[in-house]
């Protein structure tokens, strides 16, 4: 759960619902996936924003961010460019 909250933050810049997480990690009810959510804050995974539908804030995280990194150009074979 918490790695799917991760991907879905890089990705999407801000939290997933309870729905989303419910749907996208196959639990089986919207409590269960509250107690789970009530859970990893306990850890310190997480912090929840009451009443707020997007609330959940990533407080440590397990992997780093995917940092995207541009390609460098292709040189042309041949002679070296020193």
């Amino acid at each position: 759960m918490l790695e799917f909250i991760e991907h879905f933050v890089d990705e999407h810049r801000r939290s997933p619902l309870i729905r989303e997480i419910q749907l996208e990690c196959g639990i089986a009810s919207y409590k269960s996936a509250v107690d789970r959510l009530n859970a990893l804050e306990r850890k310190g995974h997480i912090k929840r924003a009451p009443h707020k539908h997007r609330g959940i804030k990533l407080i440590r995280r397990r992997r780093s961010p995917e940092v995207v990194l541009a390609r460098p150009p292709f040189e042309s074979a041949g002679e070296p460019l020193a």
